[in-house]
């Protein structure tokens, strides 16, 4: 629905507006244009599409999609240490194949209607068909049922300990997942219209208590680029952004920094030369400056890594998860495997020839690029000389595919149950990643069973099929203070308004 030409009101249902209204007539209140106070502690502005749907399995622009949150609980979201925490589940096993949901009793849609597994199963299956990224996330549920207790029943395709935090799916009422606004089970609901958007309510039926934030105001945004723009002069109160050159923290006096799964690495083309060797492959990590990368290629809008996991994740509490640079741990690796003559110009010699490798990063991605930059320096004084070559992405991918490459600068956005299987040997992303038996067998044990994360990384830092470097993390900034500290998550930008 293009909601900037809607007249007040238009496009509510009449359950939205009879709980809107409560005890006076919604259909008048909705239609009276209202002028919100600015920065009031208990109203917030924030920016949306209007030319974007705000139904979550329709919407097309992030900045819509960041709200679905607020209008649509799931079973469950992450929470900051990336372990799934239940909302409309109240719980959740997974034993081998099969996942078995319990559903919180008597939870209220925002119609007063009460939540069953019938409307799970359908939000399943309309998430499962919709061109979202719940989509990806739930390729693995193959069928659903109800069983006789009321339970949600999910089987899927191959184990998976960690199958919990992919469902965050919004669960909407059945049979009105194609309407402007599916009825949904929600901390806030599309109360009316107002002279510049879209007003939400906060919901008197939700499960939870909401302390402060009681209206929302979406302002009309055409441009997410002039978001710092709208922070500056107060049109909006609070916005995010994923993009390490969109730096918003000069445009409000409050920042956020949201851990994200997006995972920046070195892919390693290990079919054949020094590369096809662990112990090579070891001494190119222990030489990277992994903070340097995060201070200057993604301006602290980064989080060092040594393995395929965030530092954060709730299963490597208690580890180390520092990344500290052993460039002469890197150099002695080196020499011993016979790399000790160097020419004039410091590189090491094979066969009398200096080691040399391609370096492949796409020319579109500026933090990238200043990270390969990077890269060439810090192992060159490993003697290793890198040749930084910089494609369109057209032209890098079909490198990639050809196998045209020595090492090369990828970034996926994992999924929070942290399967990393696509960049292994046989895998989705592998472009000649060399294979290891024991780490492929230990892989498999950890995402059948949530155990063995600690030998499974050992093993990967021994074989290095490819080099970690960072996550990238998000930015949340604000105009506003609240009794309660912000907290946003990857999936959940809003992930504590309700104590805000």
């Amino acid at each position: 629905m293009v909601l900037g030409g809607c007249t007040p009101g238009a496009g509510l249902s009449d359950q939205q507006l009879e709980v809107a209204s409560q005890s006076s007539s919604s259909s008048s209140a909705a239609a009276e244009p209202e002028e919100p106070p600015r920065q009031a502690a208990n109203q917030i502005r924030l920016a949306y599409s209007a030319a974007d749907s705000l139904n979550p399995y329709l919407a097309q622009t992030q900045i819509n999609r960041e709200l679905a949150p607020l209008l649509y609980d799931g079973l469950t979201h992450l929470g900051p240490d990336f372990l799934p925490e239940n909302l409309l589940a109240e719980q959740i096993t997974v034993e081998g194949t099969l996942c078995t949901v319990i559903l919180k009793h008597n939870v209220q849609f925002s119609d007063g209607t009460y939540v069953t597994g019938e409307d799970v199963i359908y939000s399943l299956n309309t998430a499962k068909q919709s061109q979202t990224n719940w989509a990806t996330a739930l390729e693995n549920a193959v069928s659903a049922s109800v069983d006789g207790e009321g339970r949600v029943l999910i089987q899927l395709g191959r184990a998976d300990a960690d199958f919990a935090a992919l469902l965050n799916f919004p669960v909407v009422k059945y049979g009105t997942a194609g309407e402007d606004f599916p009825t949904g089970v929600s901390k806030y609901y599309v109360s009316g219209t107002w002279e510049n958007g879209v007003t939400l309510s906060a919901n008197p039926l939700y499960w939870k208590e909401i302390q402060h934030v009681q209206r929302i105001y979406l302002v009309q945004s055409s441009d997410p680029d002039t978001l710092s723009f709208n922070l500056r002069t107060g049109d909006i109160d609070l916005a995010y952004s994923e993009r390490p050159d969109n730096d918003m923290s000069g445009s409000a006096p409050v920042n956020l920094q949201v851990p994200l799964t997006d995972l920046v690495y070195l892919g390693i083309n290990g079919q054949s030369g020094l590369l096809a060797q662990p112990e090579f492959r070891q001494a190119l990590s222990k030489a990277l400056h992994r903070d340097e990368l995060v201070a200057k290629a993604y301006v602290t809008r980064a989080r060092g890594t040594l393995y395929p996991f965030h530092p954060d994740f709730w299963r490597l509490a208690g580890t180390d998860q520092s990344t500290p640079r052993q460039l002469a741990q890197a150099d002695r690796i080196l020499d011993a495997l016979g790399l000790e003559e160097t020419d004039s110009r410091g590189y090491r010699l094979r066969y009398g020839q200096p080691v040399q490798l391609e370096l492949l990063v796409n020319s579109e991605n500026a933090s990238r690029n200043a990270a390969a930059t990077l890269i060439a320096e810090q192992l060159r004084q490993l003697g290793v000389e890198i040749e930084v070559v910089s494609q369109p992405f057209e032209q890098y991918q079909a490198s990639l595919a050809a196998h045209d490459y020595d090492l090369y600068i990828g970034e996926v956005r994992l999924l929070p149950n942290w399967d990393f299987s696509m960049l292994l040997s046989g895998g989705s992303l592998d472009f000649g990643t060399p294979y290891d038996q024991e780490l492929a067998e230990l892989e498999a044990n950890y995402r059948a069973t949530g155990q063995g994360i600690v030998g499974l990384c050992a093993r990967f830092q021994e074989v290095q099929p490819l080099i970690p470097l960072v996550f990238r993390t998000g930015l949340v900034s604000s105009n506003l203070t609240f009794p309660s500290e912000m907290v946003a998550t990857s999936q959940d930008i809003f992930y504590n308004i309700t104590d805000w």
